[in-house]
């Protein structure tokens, strides 16, 4: 039998140059590491002051706002996007939604509509807040445009909305507020924590437009 070869020991050398890429390459990756900048989670907080010009609106029924706000499908997401150029999306650097927008919006929502409301009853969902021997509408939102885009030296938040009414508990018949569209604008400057409190502001402005028009 021919013996098997016998493999040599690597030498010092190799193994120095060895251990020195490794940690080198570590070190790189370190670096990388503390130099990448946090990733910071936004949402829809605060309470807005209303705005100057809302009106309470003219029907006195209790409204229940529907959960399922039809959103564009680009907003599924955690990232915040900003538009780029005549087609194109960004996500803003490390900034994050902290809940999905299909979920905050329609809770800030009926929290506004409330607000403006007072002492008319505003519920989410099918939530005993609205005495059933109360008569009462459900509220039917969608949000066709919600994104914000570079204006001057800042931005600006486009939101393009429209509503309407069903009947929930009321006769037959029973006479409806009309639907309603609204675009609003709210500009901010080009930063997270800005572009986040536009986006919460733009959600009370559609919230007094709603009530304006019922």
């Amino acid at each position: 039998m021919t013996p098997a070869p016998t493999l040599a020991p690597p030498s010092p050398g190799a193994t120095r140059r060895a251990a020195l890429l490794w940690l080198a390459a570590a070190t790189l990756a370190g670096c990388a590491t503390r130099d990448a900048p946090p990733r910071r989670l936004y949402g829809l907080t605060g309470t807005p002051p209303l705005p100057p010009e809302a009106r309470p609106g003219r029907d006195g029924r209790a409204w229940v706002l529907s959960p399922d706000i039809g959103l564009p499908d680009l907003l599924d997401r955690e990232e915040i996007l900003v538009a780029e150029g005549s087609a194109g999306l960004r996500p803003w650097p490390e900034a994050r939604w902290a809940e999905p927008l299909r979920d905050a919006l329609p809770r800030v929502l009926a929290e506004d509509l409330w607000r403006l409301r007072q002492p008319y009853p505003v519920a989410l969902g099918g939530t005993p807040r609205v005495d059933e021997s109360l008569e009462s509408l459900r509220l039917i939102v969608r949000v066709d445009e919600w994104l914000a885009r570079p204006e001057g030296a800042g931005l600006a938040l486009h939101l393009r909305a429209h509503w309407h009414w069903t009947p929930l508990h009321a006769p037959a018949g029973t006479a409806l507020p009309p639907p309603g569209r609204a675009e609003l604008t709210v500009p901010c400057a080009a930063q997270a924590d800005a572009l986040a409190d536009a986006y919460r502001r733009s959600v009370t402005a559609l919230a007094a437009r709603i009530v304006a028009g019922s």
